[in-house]
């Protein structure tokens, strides 16, 4: 089993959701934690990430990772809605 690592980033808009939100978020962290293949591989500037889609409220959330296999560490990098969602994730990771 993998553990995750969250980057500041990530826990900035984690802490933006309610507390059973956020309890939803810690069970989708979970599945990606037992099965870091689950989310869509990106291409590009983005080639190494995968994002993990799901929904809180009837609304779309995409949540961006990179898993370490060797290390057995989940990075946590993103978690938003799709509006730009790209872009930004693309400017964070450049830093």
């Amino acid at each position: 089993m993998y553990s995750a690592k969250a980057l500041p980033r990530f826990e900035s808009q984690f802490k933006k959701f309610h507390s059973k939100e956020q309890d939803q978020i810690r069970e989708e962290i979970k599945k990606i934690l037992g099965e870091p293949s689950t989310g869509e591989p990106k291409k590009g500037p983005l080639a190494g990430v995968r994002v993990h889609k799901f929904k809180i409220h009837h609304q779309l959330y995409l949540l961006a990772y990179e898993a370490s296999p060797k290390e057995k560490i989940v990075y946590l990098y993103a978690l938003a809605t799709h509006e730009n969602f790209y872009k930004a994730l693309e400017r964070y990771l450049d830093k």
